[in-house]
């Protein structure tokens, strides 16, 4: 067997390995060629020494990392057995933090944060959606699927979608059509492998819970930025008395409707709305249409650095329009996926767009992320991209 590459690296880089962080930008390459994606790489401190070893993605780009770290450990067996171990350790862990009879979609991998970095594989019942980030997964697809298939608790089929390309087959049969999950008493039907991510927003589900707990019998509710309905149906399982559901997207909507009817919401309580909010909240306004409890959960509003600031005037601008919608004494749960912008920004551009819309937030009641089955590391904070806040306005 060939011996495997090795890099040896700074002192920099080498304490801050050693520290947890969990990737090697491609400048400590330093000019030579990059490893071949899917390769591992032993990590030898700046005196030789051993370190670890690490999984090449196979290219220098731009803000993407050269390697991600495996292990810290010398002694820990070549990737193909270290999948096995640390996917069985990360289904251990699920079955610790999550109640599974009545929870059958749920993160089994989380990139970094299982120490397989860069790979997320998503389970809903018995169908695991790989998502990789990079090329440097793309070689070992067969010793994940078969990891998956012995480690991952009674796996049937087991898919991959690559970022950019289209979900394929590596075992089994994908399902026909949507399948069925339950989520802590609520029930969704979602299509593995299509659609955002890798087929539903699991990261919310926490968050979907809090609001089903905290709505009230014959509130009136309002779910902007409803997509497929994760949140609407949570409002109404929770016994809202009627759940209005605001999307672009008309076709959408006709899930949202096709979920409430999964969960026994009657049709009379569930209204979808095709539009722009920002053309609908100000006819609402207008016509002094006011909601009890209000959920933003709008798409991540920007990918880089650079787009933050922009991406905060929006959110701003999203505050300030539907201030005033929310009824007197009425809850705000907020939401934000956009990278880099945390909770304290979140609240921040809340409490001016609200501020700016003559509303006033007299508490924060709640502020959380995504559930315990998307740990991350903590030398790497900048993973928690997803903030939810449940405010109390004037």
């Amino acid at each position: 067997m060939a011996r495997p590459a090795t890099l040896q690296l700074d002192r920099r880089t080498a304490r801050a390995i050693l520290d947890g962080h969990p990737w090697i930008w491609p400048d400590v390459l330093d000019g030579q060629k990059a490893p071949r994606a899917g390769a591992e790489v032993e990590l030898l401190d700046p005196l030789g020494t051993p370190i670890g070893r690490a999984l090449a993605d196979g290219s220098t780009r731009p803000g993407a990392p050269a390697l991600r770290v495996l292990t810290l450990d010398p002694r820990d067996p070549p990737l193909r057995k270290l999948l096995f171990r640390r996917i069985a350790q990360a289904r251990r862990l699920r079955e610790r933090l999550l109640d599974l009879d009545s929870t059958t979609a749920w993160r089994l991998i989380n990139g970094e944060g299982d120490l397989l970095p860069g790979l997320v594989v998503d389970r809903f019942d018995g169908t695991a959606v790989v998502r990789p980030d990079g090329d440097g997964w793309r070689p070992h697809e067969r010793a994940i699927t078969d990891a998956l298939l012995s480690e991952g608790g009674g796996l049937d089929t087991v898919l991959i979608r690559p970022k950019k390309e289209e979900s394929r087959v590596l075992h089994g049969t994908p399902p026909a059509g949507h399948v069925v999950v339950r989520e802590e008493g609520r029930r969704y039907r979602i299509r593995p492998g299509f659609g955002q991510k890798t087929g539903f927003f699991l990261d919310q589900r926490d968050n979907r819970t809090a609001v089903q707990r905290l709505v009230q019998p014959g509130d009136r509710a309002l779910d902007l930025f409803s997509f497929t309905g994760g949140f609407s149906v949570a409002l109404a399982v929770g016994g809202a008395g009627h759940v209005t559901s605001v999307d672009l997207s008309a076709p959408i909507l006709e899930e949202v409707a096709g979920q409430m009817d999964l969960n026994g919401i009657p049709a009379e309580r569930h209204t979808g709305v095709a539009a722009d909010i920002f053309h609908w909240l100000p006819k609402q306004a207008r016509a002094k249409d006011r909601y009890d409890v209000v959920v933003c959960d709008p798409p991540a509003l920007s990918r880089k650095k650079a787009d933050l600031p922009n991406a905060r005037k929006a959110y701003r601008r999203i505050h300030q329009a539907l201030a005033p919608v929310v009824a007197p004494g009425g809850l705000l749960v907020t939401a934000s996926c956009t990278a880099r912008l945390s909770a304290d920004d979140l609240l921040e551009d809340a409490i001016a767009g609200l501020k700016a819309g003559g509303r006033t937030v007299t508490r924060e009641l709640r502020r959380a992320g995504a559930g315990a089955d998307h740990p991350v590391p903590p030398a790497l904070p900048q993973l928690r991209y997803l903030s939810c806040l449940v405010l109390a306005l004037d």
